[in-house]
């Protein structure tokens, strides 16, 4: 039985990781992306920070990949929620449940470097980047893709991990829905001169 995963972003390149660990590569996947790993230039992979919950990087360790993103993460000790115009509030420690942290901030471009390193030494794991799949078929026993390069691909369950708006779904007629709860975030990148003490507001 062979994996196709198609798109190798945060969520394609971390499922790939989790099958090879947890199957000590015996199941063979084949992570498919359209960008070179490594490039800046990488869609899912650029100048953003996530946070991470604690959960999420006990999973990710449980898969042998948060020792590696540890090195480029920033804890999160305490978190402030609050509401202008509004009384209450909320605040956390990570003190307070014995904890070191509540979560971690990452870059991801620091993430992807980090995640395609240890995928290229994963067993079980093909790389095919950059290629991108344009066509699949499904079958009753098995799915066939075309790339970009016209190489066909065959496997036994394909992922399609290729972003919000996935093209592929689409083209197997998988839909989706969007909600609008008419809510509006800024993303920056923030320089201090100080380095980070803990806090997340």
């Amino acid at each position: 039985m062979t994996i196709l995963i198609a798109g190798g972003g945060m969520t394609g390149a971390t499922l790939a990781m989790a099958i090879s660990h947890l199957t000590q590569g015996t199941l063979p996947v084949t992570l498919i992306e359209s960008s070179e790993p490594g490039s800046r230039a990488h869609p899912g992979f650029d100048g953003r920070a996530i946070a991470l919950s604690a959960g999420t990087c006990q999973q990710l360790a449980d898969i042998n990949l948060w020792q590696h993103i540890a090195r480029c993460a920033t804890p999160i000790t305490d978190i402030h929620v609050s509401d202008r115009g509004h009384a209450g509030f909320v605040s956390l420690a990570a003190s307070d449940y014995a904890i070191p942290a509540l979560g971690q901030v990452v870059e991801l471009f620091d993430v992807g470097q980090r995640l395609f390193a240890e995928l290229k030494k994963a067993p079980g794991v093909t790389l095919r980047c950059p290629a991108r799949v344009i066509q699949a078929n499904r079958h009753e026993q098995q799915v066939e893709v075309t790339l970009d390069s016209g190489e066909q691909l065959s496997g036994k369950l394909l992922v399609a991990a290729d972003g919000t708006r996935s093209a592929l779904a689409a083209s197997c007629g998988i839909q989706w829905q969007r909600d609008d709860y008419e809510q509006l975030a800024v993303i920056a990148n923030v320089s201090t001169a100080l380095p980070p003490s803990g806090p997340g507001i």
